[in-house]
């Protein structure tokens, strides 16, 4: 059998096992009441406050990352340059954090609270955030896993490619592996960063933003395409297909997850869950 119909074949299979995990969970879930939605309240989030909080990131990443980028990477020798940018994305990530914490919380306290967690914030409702947040990937991976693989099996009829590249995060992991501590460095990005960030920002500000005049369905349908196009690279190529498409999936749910529990603390644990097991999987399945 030629490699490209084992490649295919396993693709089916896939696609199989994971749409029957995603009946089962999904319907375990609709039994428990999960897929049921309260009545929508909306956020007293300002335009302002969202112009500025994404001219923080903009700034952050596309002008300020660029001319640290220019001023030390001539001081770098090749034999350094790995750590570099290891180091150079953590301090950005760190700083980008910092602002937004001294401008939402210093500046805006009153609407990021409300934006973080609509109604009391206890131990007892942060830990159930926690829980359902964590806990929701069982229903989450199988659904994504399963558009993943419909995706693939797209790409492969229509293109007739079989080898796409990674996504950009998948590259990010794998060239710390050989080091502990860009490994540690990536891990803190990837799971615990880049989740707070990214949650806040798609579904704490622009979501609510879009509430403000399109009903919940379709804010949701829209932060999660932005979301999804977010994550574009050219140099992932085709893969861009699978990766754009998968996310949005996954960006459905978390918005959905964010409605339901009218809580940014559940979207965020469920984003650094995946991240988590992804990395997992890339370094004891995968391999490198």
């Amino acid at each position: 059998m030629a490699s490209t119909d084992i490649v295919l074949k396993d693709e089916i299979q896939s696609a199989i096992l994971f749409f029957l995990l995603m009946l089962i969970t999904s319907a375990i879930a609709y039994y428990k009441g999960f897929y049921k939605l309260e009545k929508d309240e909306k956020v007293p989030i300002t335009y302002s406050y969202g112009f500025f909080v994404f001219l923080i990131y903009a700034v952050t990443i596309f002008l300020i990352g660029p001319l640290v980028v220019r001023l030390f990477k001539n001081l770098m020798s090749n034999t350094n340059i790995l750590g570099f940018v290891f180091s150079i994305n953590l301090a950005l990530n760190l700083f980008l954090i910092l602002v937004l914490y001294l401008f939402c919380f210093r500046v805006k306290k009153d609407i990021t609270l409300s934006i973080i967690k609509r109604g009391q914030i206890d131990k007892t409702t942060l830990k159930r955030d926690v829980i359902l947040g964590v806990l929701s990937w069982l229903i989450a991976f199988p659904l994504v896993s399963f558009f993943s693989s419909i995706f693939d099996i797209l790409v492969y009829f229509i293109f007739k490619v079989t080898k796409v590249p990674n996504q950009l995060a998948i590259e990010f992991i794998k060239s710390s592996l050989k080091n502990p501590i860009f490994f540690v460095m990536a891990l803190i990005s990837v799971i615990v960063i880049a989740p707070i960030i990214e949650e806040f920002l798609f579904r704490g500000v622009l979501q609510n933003l879009f509430k403000k005049f399109m009903n919940r369905s379709l804010a949701i349908l829209a932060t999660s395409v932005i979301f999804a196009f977010f994550h574009f690279a050219i140099s992932q190529k085709l893969a861009n297909i699978t990766i754009l498409g998968s996310l949005f999936i996954l960006g459905v749910f978390l918005s959905f997850l964010y409605e339901k529990q009218k809580s940014l603390i559940s979207p965020i644990f469920l984003h650094a869950t995946f991240n988590a097991l992804s990395v997992l999987n890339i370094i004891f399945i995968k391999g490198v």
